[in-house]
Order: C-alpha cells, then structure tokens, then sequence
C-alpha cells in the first residue's frame, strides 16, 4: 500500500510540474498566429527580391511587404517587435516555431514547382543506389545568430555503398529574417579521402536562393567521411542582442554520384594521369565498413 501511495504521488507531482509550465502571455503573439505571420513574411520578402521592375528597392518593397503582412494579422509593428524580444530570449520556443515555418516553405516550394524537380529526383532516392541522398540529418533546420544555436553540424561516415570516384553535392534552398543589418550565412562541406587528405569548400549565402557545395573524389581515392556545418554571421558591430536575425536552411540533400561505369574503366587504367595514384579500380569496401553512422547537432 505505501508503494502505490508513493508512486501516486510521484505521478501527482510530475502532472503538477508539466500543468505549471508558464505558456506564452497573452499580450505576446501566440505561436500559432507567429508562424503565420513569419510564414508570410518568407512569402513577402521573395516577392520583394524577385520584382524586376523594382529590383532598384528591394529594401524598402521588403518594408512594404511586410507592413501589409502586419496589417494582414492586425498587428501593429510594435507589437510584433515586443514578441520578437520575447521569443528571442525564449530560443527554444522560437526554434519551435520556425521549424514548422521551414516546413511549409518547403511544400509551398514543391506546391509551385520551385526545385520541385531536384526534390523529386533526389529526395526519395535510397541510399544505396549509382545515386543517392545519404543526408542523415534534419530535412529543415533554423539557425539564430546566438548561440548555441548559430550553428549545425553534420557527418557521414561512408560505407561499401561508396565506391571510388564518387562525387558529393550539398543541395539546399535558404531564406532570412532579419530587421536589420546584413545576411550572411555560411555552409561548409568536407570530405576526406581513403589517404586521410581532405577536400573542404565553403560558400556564404544570402537572401532567398537555391545553393550547392560539391566535391568530386578526382583522384579515386575512396570516401572516408563526409563533414561539414551550416553557420549564421553575426554583425560584429551588432549593439542589439533583441535584434530579430534567422535564416532557414530547408530542402537538404547530400547526393552521392557514383562515376560512369565507361569513364570509371578509363579512369582505371590511366589515373587521371596522377602519378601515385594505385591502377586497381576494385569495390572500396575493403578500406570502409560495411555500415555508416551519422552525428548531426548543434555545437
């Protein structure tokens, strides 16, 4: 009897502490009607860098825009200003918020065919096929500009799937919010080769685009391990710890192309005319293991 008391209680005080989680006060946007208002806001600010006929004033049509976004919800700017502070000191809550924003960005992206064919080509593809999506990660993610969450990391330890040769491409569509100041993101892909050298390239990135990293195994070397990370700049002169500055990074794949059987026999018996580099073309299954592991967070 004392056990089922105990355990009762137990039960009672672990109720008691989810039912007195503070919610969001009342006289903050509710997150429900913040996605909205940020979804649409994605929405405004591609139609103010897309307009030809103003592409003179993408700032002020962005300005624009995203007053009769406001207006659309009747809410005034500063009330849209003052939750913004709330859900920046609430990160976790924001985060949230914004990764449903990613994910209806990326549907209303299919929806009207943009990148609709890259998705379709390489978002369902197994990861064992001549071509695969072998990103292990999150589809969507959402960087701040504080961290820990300014950041994503990813890796991928390849396989007996993997086979010299092979050519890896960083597929991914992003967009900013920002109030103010510039947008600057970074992506980082690396790959290290069956030699322990390793390949890196990084590109910055702005606005609301469809980017690509890649990097091809040039001197048949086999794939150890594919790296890399997603970063959001901060202004260094940003006095503004409240400022609002989010990018969404959606859409990611990372593609694995096997070489063309004709090319990978050529390539075989010439190397590439790269003096050092072994003629026998055989499955590098024998320098890999057989199964791959990806770590994917934040650091």
């Amino acid at each position: 009897m004392k056990r089922l008391r105990d355990f009762l209680f137990f039960v009672m005080a672990c109720y008691m502490i989810v039912a007195c989680k503070p919610g969001v006060p009342s006289e903050i946007i509710q997150p429900g009607d913040m996605e909205d208002i940020l979804f649409d806001f994605h929405v405004a600010d591609g139609m103010a860098q897309n307009n030809p006929a103003a592409s003179n004033n993408v700032e002020y049509n962005r300005s624009l825009y995203r007053l009769g976004v406001l207006k659309k919800y009747n809410v005034t700017v500063a009330e849209f200003d003052s939750s913004m502070v709330y859900y920046s000191r609430h990160a976790d809550r924001l985060h949230d918020i914004y990764e449903g924003v990613a994910e209806r960005l990326s549907q209303k992206a299919l929806s009207l065919g943009a990148s609709a064919a890259d998705v379709k080509r390489y978002g369902t593809i197994t990861a064992d096929g001549d071509t695969a999506n072998v990103w292990l990660g999150e589809r969507s993610i959402v960087l701040m500009s504080r961290p820990p969450y300014n950041n994503y990391s990813f890796s991928v330890v390849a396989d007996s799937a993997y086979q010299r040769g092979d050519r890896m491409i960083l597929n991914f569509d992003c967009d900013f919010i920002v109030q103010d100041g510039p947008r600057d993101g970074v992506a980082v892909l690396a790959v290290k080769f069956g030699n322990d050298s390793t390949v890196t390239k990084s590109m910055h990135f702005s606005g609301s685009q469809h980017q690509t990293l890649e990097i091809v195994d040039m001197r048949h070397l086999g794939v150890k391990e594919v790296k890399g990370f997603f970063y959001m700049n901060t202004p260094t002169n940003s006095q503004n710890s409240t400022t609002l500055r989010l990018v969404s990074i959606y859409n990611i794949r990372l593609v694995r192309f096997h070489e063309r059987s004709s090319h990978s026999a050529a390539g075989a018996g010439n190397n590439n005319g790269i003096a050092g580099v072994p003629s026998e073309r055989k499955d590098s299954a024998a320098t890999h293991p057989k199964d791959s592991s990806a770590n994917n967070g934040r650091h």
